[in-house]
């Protein structure tokens, strides 16, 4: 596997030797016409951008020769000077260097360079004096000839012909290999699927089942990105906030050579954006207020990612004021949410569940970041949409986290498959908490809700044969879910639980048969049942049967939402 620092070094040389090859067409451009601001504005951003990455990468030739001739072109920017034929065959000159400069990175030969740099530099004095009226006699170019104390290569002008060893491929296309490759895996598991039906061998399907499984997470692999490629933007974005809010800030990077799918990063962005944003407008105080609470003036926030199991997790924290759920719980009263009664009832973590509402704001005026209601819901909803869950952390005075826990790719997943009134069911093993077996007599009634204990606390169990039964899910009812089939159940039958987590709540849901855990490739759905709110997708079983994929994220959110209704009325 690359190291960090090797892929680095590899991205840096196919853009410079882009870099490097379009300034040759700009440079020819230029030699058409002098005068082509739009050429010369295009040649004097590429020359920075090659200037500022060369610096970044330790490349200090390359930074020294681009910075000189970025000097030249800032001086026919402003008008200080005027291109002409000598000074145009001097800057295809000085790019033939450049383009040695950057392929004896990988050769480790040394290219002669400080003549064109000091014929450049000569030139620009001398035409700034000109253009000064100072009657001193000018500088003359020097000859292109320094002392070799080493083998010096010379590189045979730009009409040589040169490759990076890495290619760029649009995401589209690697998108579209990878969903042929699924399809491809799909009909490997149909045949092994077959042949096991008909009671046949399935051992030579073995270097098959191999080959494809390592071709598809080679492709897989491909579209997996460092955090760093997305944290090293919010330094801008997190000014930005800053001085908006007219506060201190510093932001702490970690975990930046976690990898993950880009078609994740690309989705969760502007989340990300917005819960920087957030945590300087809501978070961070004012560096008087962190002063009087013994405080550093200068705040920070934090952006990590780290591996656990199949997911990465990202988390976003601040060290500032902390969520004053009190404070929550007067606003989603006055806003009518809920009643005062059922506030008054709600434990801390669910009380700060509705910052994730959509229209909810906790800020007391409305700023240019902060107190429009826009944005917790918008996360919540991005997050969801890719199997992922959000989680809060909060201490008032201390500080907020806020924790992202998503799939590390979208292309494959971890599910465990059953069954439920014969038909094949899936729920992504991210929401999975365990699986447990259990009695009639251990199921408690509470209220209009049935109970078990797990790990020392009481969650809610519904039949999800019930829960799908259910033509119009506005017609809920927690009491049909609890008891439809409990009285058809003998107290020696064995009750399959699975127990779900989502958001920090926990979930039983009895099926009728467990089967196995099975990594599926999740399909949407196919209009009209894309609406569904109680499913996210299907995949393809060996077997060719579609299994529907369960999205227990809306399950949750509705049955919780139906269990607040009931309290309330």
């Amino acid at each position: 596997m690359k190291s960090k620092e090797e892929e680095y070094r590899q991205l840096f040389l196919t853009e410079a030797l882009e870099n490097f090859e379009e300034l040759n067409r700009l440079f020819v451009d230029l030699e058409k016409d002098h005068t082509n601001k739009k050429v010369i504005a295009n040649i004097f951003r590429i020359v920075h951008t090659l200037k500022g990455n060369a610096m970044g990468m330790g490349y200090d030739k390359i930074a020294d020769l681009t910075h000189t001739v970025e000097d030249v072109f800032g001086a026919i920017k402003s008008g200080e000077i005027s291109p002409d034929k000598d000074l145009v065959d001097s800057l295809f000159r000085a790019n033939d260097k450049i383009g040695g400069l950057i392929n004896a990175i990988t050769t480790d030969q040394r290219v002669s360079y400080l003549g064109i740099k000091t014929k450049l530099a000569v030139y620009l004095k001398n035409a700034r004096e000109e253009g000064d009226g100072e009657g001193s006699p000018q500088e003359q170019p020097p000859a292109e000839t320094e002392t070799k104390s080493e083998e010096v290569v010379e590189e045979e002008s730009g009409t040589e012909i040169k490759f990076a060893d890495v290619i760029q491929i649009p995401v589209r296309k690697m998108d579209e290999l990878l969903n042929m490759v699924g399809e491809l895996v799909i009909e490997r598991d149909r045949l092994i699927s077959l042949f096991g039906a008909e009671g046949k061998s399935t051992l030579e399907f073995e270097r098959l089942k191999r080959i494809s499984s390592n071709l598809h997470y080679g492709i897989m692999n491909v579209r997996m990105v460092q955090m760093g490629f997305l944290f090293n933007k919010f330094h801008r974005v997190l000014r930005d906030a800053a001085s908006t809010e007219n506060k201190k800030v510093e932001l702490v990077l970690k975990g930046t050579e976690v990898e993950i799918d880009r078609n994740i990063l690309k989705i969760i962005s502007d989340s990300l954006v917005h819960l920087v944003r957030n945590a300087v407008g809501h978070g961070i105080e004012s560096a008087e207020e962190r002063k009087d609470s013994g405080k550093d003036a200068t705040a920070k926030v934090t952006l990590a990612a780290k591996l656990e199991k199949d997911n990465v997790v990202l988390t976003i924290s601040d060290d500032g004021k902390g969520i004053d759920t009190a404070k929550i719980k007067e606003k989603i009263v006055r806003q009518k949410m809920v009643t005062e009664e059922v506030a008054n009832s709600l434990a801390d973590k669910e009380i700060i569940r509705y910052i994730f509402e959509p229209g909810f704001s906790s800020a007391d005026k409305v700023t240019e970041i902060s107190g429009r209601g826009v944005g917790m819901d918008v996360v919540k909803k991005a997050v969801e949409s890719i199997g992922g869950q959000v989680l809060v952390d909060t201490v008032l005075g201390q500080g907020t986290s806020i924790h992202l826990l998503l799939p590390s790719s979208l292309a494959l997943k971890g599910a465990l498959l059953f069954e439920v009134e014969n038909q094949d069911y899936a729920i992504p093993l991210t929401y999975i908490d365990s699986v447990t077996y259990l009695k009639k007599d251990e199921l408690h009634q509470v209220a209009d809700s049935l109970m078990i204990d797990y790990n020392d606390q009481s969650i809610p169990v519904i039949f999800l044969k019930s829960l799908l039964a259910i033509k119009n899910l506005s017609d809920i009812n927690q009491r049909f879910l609890a008891n439809d089939n409990l009285e058809n159940i003998s107290d020696s039958d064995q009750l399959n639980v699975i127990v779900t987590t989502h958001s920090g709540r926990l979930l039983g849901i009895v099926v009728d048969r467990l089967n196995r855990q099975k990594e599926i490739i999740e399909k949407k759905l196919p209009k009209p049942l894309d609406s569904s709110k109680l499913l996210s997708g299907s995949t393809i079983l060996g077997s060719g049967n579609v299994c529907p994929v369960l999205d227990v994220a809306s399950i949750m959110d509705i049955l919780f939402q139906s269990a607040t209704k009931s309290i309330q009325t």
